[in-house]
């Protein structure tokens, strides 16, 4: 009887479960011997390169550029555009949620889009999760209905437009205290991402007030401006001292505000309330928040027969193997990994993610051949960069700390290389080259004010 061949499941396809995919099918590729399939589960068939979010909502870049389906990027492995259910490591088997479009199912599940759903189950040898997470707001708050996020491409077009409603709103606007909440932008978060979109915001106000005639007579004493609000007493925690102090200065002189030791205690109609360690409060008018703080796992970590932090976010050894699981390994936002040299968990960024995939793939691999030689997985936080302005970034490499101009372009070489897909890198990169010579777009879809998150944002603002 002829051996079947080994199940290689994983479960999320963004960038943990698509690099771990795409480097399994590369060391696969190489070791004829392995006789395994790979799958791979998620409820979208595309994986979206979300560092370039921020230029999606300034429009330097085309949101279809930033996006890459799965199937065409991962040509040897399985693909099932499905939810997960639920996860049994004990039985191996992981149940699915598939949409089923017959008009005659009966059954009372259903999707987001109101189609019936439908069950399947996988069974598995090694489970790589890599669910992702949710944005982490406060306990008894409704800010998740008043708030805009950017976690997917659908965040970063609702965001997008809203923005140039606020610009167009303000141009036509006599009310000065009505126009400055139009015009302040609040960034909840201080960290990658929050300072990355409070500097592609602020780049993007100075290129096109000049459309606007009211807003450009009146740019010097009431302009377009974008906050930043830091509950720790420095920007960046995920980059070291000396870089997150030359970047405050940078966005200071750039004109973002940041406020440090402060946390939003609430989020209503034209507001936006904050306190600081010492208990003082104040009011920021605002119309535009945007969440760029805080992760929660997704729910179905927390079923899992595992060891688990209180959030539910499995911890993982060095090898990325989920302890207290046989042959489960986990990435990304759904692994709680800790630093052995800093004693503090690795933070959930893109680029961790990605190096973590490959690092499992590889262990993967070594189980299947029976090689014991796992590969610990290290990652120095100085290969960190981030963009903080205008043809500006950051950076440590080799232990020294740089910026300017010659690491913008490095940061976009660099995450180029790192954009699955030739004719996607070749279009992000017509885009930087037109970004050059023209200014961004500025149409306004109104159309999207009918998605169901936009009307849940204005119902419970105008309710507050």
């Amino acid at each position: 009887m002829e051996k079947s061949s080994k199940k290689i499941l994983i479960l999320g396809g963004g960038f943990g479960g698509m690099y771990c995919a795409k480097k399994l099918e590369c060391l696969m590729a190489k070791r004829k011997n392995i006789d395994a399939e790979i799958i791979l589960v998620s409820r979208q068939n595309f994986f979206v390169f979300t560092p370039m979010l921020p230029q999606v909502v300034s429009g330097m870049i085309e949101s279809n550029h930033v996006v890459v389906p799965l199937r065409q990027v991962l040509k040897n492995t399985k693909f099932y555009e499905a939810e997960v259910a639920s996860i049994d490591v004990k039985k191996r088997k992981v149940n699915l949620w598939v949409e089923n479009n017959n008009n005659n199912h009966n059954d009372d599940s259903h999707g987001e889009n109101g189609s019936p759903l439908s069950d399947l189950t996988l069974d598995y040898d090694h489970l790589v999760i890599s669910l992702g997470s949710d944005t982490n707001f406060p306990k008894s708050s409704d800010f998740a209905h008043v708030v805009f996020t950017l976690k997917n491409l659908k965040d970063a077009l609702l965001l997008r437009n809203h923005i140039i409603d606020m610009l167009e709103r303000a141009d036509i606007e006599s009310d000065l205290d009505k126009r400055r909440q139009m015009l302040n932008f609040v960034i909840v978060g201080g960290g990658l991402s929050g300072v990355e979109t409070a500097a592609e915001l602020n780049a993007f106000f100075h290129k096109v007030v000049k459309y606007y005639p009211n807003l450009k007579a009146k740019f010097s004493e009431l302009p377009p401006h974008v906050t930043i609000i830091q509950s720790r007493d420095r920007i960046l925690p995920e980059l070291n001292s000396k870089l997150a102090t030359d970047t405050l200065q940078k966005m200071n002189q750039d004109g973002i505000s940041i406020i440090l030791n402060t946390k939003v205690i609430d989020v209503g109609k034209g507001f936006v309330r904050t306190v600081t360690k010492e208990g003082e409060q104040s009011t920021i008018p605002a119309n535009t928040v945007i969440w760029t703080v805080g992760i929660s796992p997704n729910p179905l970590t927390a079923s899992i027969a595992c060891e688990k932090m209180t959030s539910g976010r499995p911890v993982v050894d060095s090898f990325l193997h989920v302890k207290g699981c046989e042959n489960v390994w986990a990435v990304g936002d759904s692994a709680y990994i800790m630093d052995e040299i800093s004693g503090e968990p690795f933070p959930a960024t893109a680029q961790h993610a990605l190096r973590e995939a490959e690092v499992a793939a590889e262990n993967i691999v070594n189980s299947l051949e029976k090689n014991n030689g796992l590969r610990k997985f290290k990652y120095g936080r100085d290969a960190q960069m981030a963009l903080i302005g205008s043809k500006s970034a950051i950076a440590n490499i080799a232990g020294i700390n740089l910026s300017g101009f010659l690491i913008w372009c490095i940061w976009r070489v660099v995450y180029l290389k790192k954009l699955p897909m030739f004719k996607k890198r070749l279009r992000v990169a017509l885009d930087w080259i037109i970004d050059i010579f023209f200014d961004p777009d500025l149409t306004h879809l109104r159309g999207l004010k009918e998605d169901r998150k936009f009307e849940n944002h204005t119902k419970h603002i105008e309710s507050r």
